[in-house]
């Protein structure tokens, strides 16, 4: 029996949106903090929609299919990248991220209306609400409490105000291969809005 698939379903980023998130990155790796969190490679960074964890290859055209008919009522939408914050907050970070503003209605319809039709195929719902975010890095795990406060104030004090704007045509299914180096992302497929 094959190996089930890591899969998840993204908005993928033009080359413009990584070459500035790269430079956001490098800005903030200049801060005494960074050195506290793994980065992600900015050709790894996307905008999650639903994550569904291991997909057997056989349930592929029925997640296409789901995904197409999500996808349909939805038109192309403008999202712009800017702010810098943290999850759960900058007291105690675990998560370094770039907010989203613009057409975030559309997005969070997109992204309902997607765990509406994984979990018709009876994928697990979401249990928190979306938030559109990219994740530029998360806190590493043995960092002591001050570390964390050190992120937090590099976080609060760092200007993110806009980092550019995108244009959304498309959601991408992912496949995810953890490697020691780090998750690899392949697209499976692409469907296009509207």
């Amino acid at each position: 029996m094959p190996e089930p698939i890591r899969t998840f379903i993204a908005i993928e980023l033009d080359d413009a949106i990584r070459r500035a998130l790269g430079k956001l990155q490098t800005r903030l790796q200049e801060e005494r903090a960074a050195r506290y969190v793994r980065w992600s490679a900015p050709e790894g960074i996307h905008l999650t929609l639903k994550f569904l964890g291991g997909v057997d290859a056989d349930k592929m055209p029925a997640l296409q299919s789901a995904i197409s008919d999500a996808c349909k009522g939805i038109p192309p939408f403008e999202l712009t990248l800017a702010g810098l914050g943290a999850f759960p907050n900058t007291r105690r970070p675990n998560v370094v991220w770039v907010g989203m503003r613009g057409d975030v209605d559309t997005a969070a319809r997109l992204a309902a209306q997607i765990d509406a039709a994984c979990a018709a195929l009876r994928f697990a719902r979401e249990a928190r609400p979306f938030s559109p975010h990219l994740t530029l890095g998360r806190v590493k795990r043995d960092v002591r409490p001050n570390d964390h406060q050190f992120v937090g104030e590099m976080v609060a004090a760092a200007q993110a105000d806009e980092l550019g704007e995108m244009r959304v045509e498309r959601v991408s299914v992912m496949k995810s291969d953890l490697r020691p180096t780090g998750s690899v992302y392949t697209q499976l497929f692409a469907v296009e809005l509207g």
